[in-house]
């Protein structure tokens, strides 16, 4: 039976990035030169907006570079070397992801309602119409669009409709279209979804630290200054060791500093990780819990 996640992790240490798994809104986290955040799935319209709210926090606060890898859309199969998009996170079939991480091979057309599109260098598009010798207006007529569509994609990035792309390439003698942007980044952040989370959020901010949140994922908070702590906040006591397990992993794969904060049990770290006390919390500098969250690494 084809499994998605199954051949995701085949490339991925074929290629050498460690990985380590969860079940939420990623299923696999794979590091090398950049830390990829992966979503699998058979039908890529299953993904949820709330999995991808949760993927771009995440992103923002570590970098890290969200894909979703799936079969197959209601309708369609996922074709090779095609990248549809989900809630602005990139999606692409098992083959496409093979060769952009073994081979290095990119995807050069997007999938939209309209149909396909490419990223073209707007800069080479100017230069390759100026050394033909053609106004904006000739090179238009010559493609058969207006001369506002050459000026918008001349003056900034602008997708444009695969056809005309390949018309203008003719035309100009030049390529003009380049890789996708599958390595995106994200400026999202999310909420405390409790009473307990806002509160422990409240004592981070007091003692320097600027917080995030974030739900589906191994930890629900980070703690960010100069050096970043990811924090899993648990008042369940099974939910807190099985969580901390999770967040055992992915701490090592990511090399960053973690704690646990609950009130629920005397241990003192939990699968390696450091545990803080949110009483002990109130009481705690900046640099404290830094030192006893680097413990976790």
């Amino acid at each position: 039976m084809f499994n998605v996640k199954q051949e995701v992790k085949l490339f991925l240490e074929r290629s050498d990035y460690a990985t380590c798994e969860y079940r939420g809104c990623f299923d696999i986290a794979a590091q090398k030169n950049v830390l990829l955040l992966i979503k699998t799935l058979l039908n890529v319209d299953s993904f949820q907006q709330e999995q991808a709210r949760n993927l771009k926090i995440i992103s923002n606060n570590l970098d890290a570079h969200p894909m979703l890898i799936a079969s197959h859309t209601t309708r369609d199969k996922l074709k090779q070397g095609i990248v549809y998009e989900r809630y602005d996170l990139p999606a692409m079939s098992i083959e496409t992801f093979e060769d952009l991480i073994c081979n290095s091979i990119y995807p050069r057309v997007y999938r939209d309602r309209g149909g396909l599109y490419v990223e073209i260098d707007s800069d080479v598009l100017k230069d390759s119409r100026k050394n033909k010798g053609l106004s904006q207006r000739e090179l238009a007529e010559a493609v058969g669009i207006n001369k506002k569509a050459i000026y918008e994609h001349e003056k900034k990035q602008l997708r444009m409709m695969l056809d005309i792309a390949e018309r203008l390439e003719q035309i100009l003698d030049k390529k003009i279209i380049t890789k996708t942007d599958v390595f995106k980044s994200y400026d999202s952040h999310g909420k405390p979804a409790s009473n307990i989370e806002k509160s422990i959020g409240r004592n981070l901010e007091k003692i320097g630290f600027k917080t995030d949140f974030v739900k589906q994922a191994p930890f629900n908070v980070f703690a960010k200054e100069k050096t970043l702590v990811i924090s899993n906040i648990e008042i369940d006591k099974k939910k807190m060791v099985k969580h901390a397990a999770d967040l055992s992993d992915f701490i090592r794969l990511v090399k960053k500093p973690a704690v646990v904060i609950t009130n629920k049990t005397d241990e003192d770290e939990l699968h390696g990780i450091p545990v803080v006390q949110k009483k002990e919390l109130e009481q705690m500098e900046k640099k404290d819990l830094i030192k006893k969250a680097k413990r976790a690494i």
